[in-house]
């Protein structure tokens, strides 16, 4: 069985971009990311949430501009198990690879 990291790699995310708090490393916050085109990138955000035993993820594309500013973001997914935001964003990259 694939661990969620090698899933997303398997898929062409760049994974595990740790988040770095007061110099270390953060655990409880974890991005995956892939690149559409020189300026828009789908991202899955998951972090630990109070309440949960897994990791909670969203799921959006997100559009940037020269400096690295967001112009536009949409939402496909909040809040969701490592399960479904896999099945999400699978379902969204067959969707792109067969429109083009």
């Amino acid at each position: 069985m694939k661990s969620l990291a090698e899933c997303f790699k398997d898929l062409g995310f760049i994974s595990d971009i740790p988040r770095y708090r007061e110099g270390e490393k953060h655990y409880f916050y974890r991005v995956f990311v892939k690149d559409l085109s020189e300026n828009t990138s789908l991202i899955v955000e998951g972090y630990r949430k109070m309440g949960y035993s897994t990791y909670r993820f969203s799921f959006y594309k997100a559009t940037f501009v020269d400096k690295g500013r967001k112009i536009n973001e949409k939402v496909y997914l909040e809040n969701a198990s490592p399960f479904q935001v896999l099945q999400r964003v699978r379902s969204f990259i067959n969707y792109i690879e067969r429109s083009s």
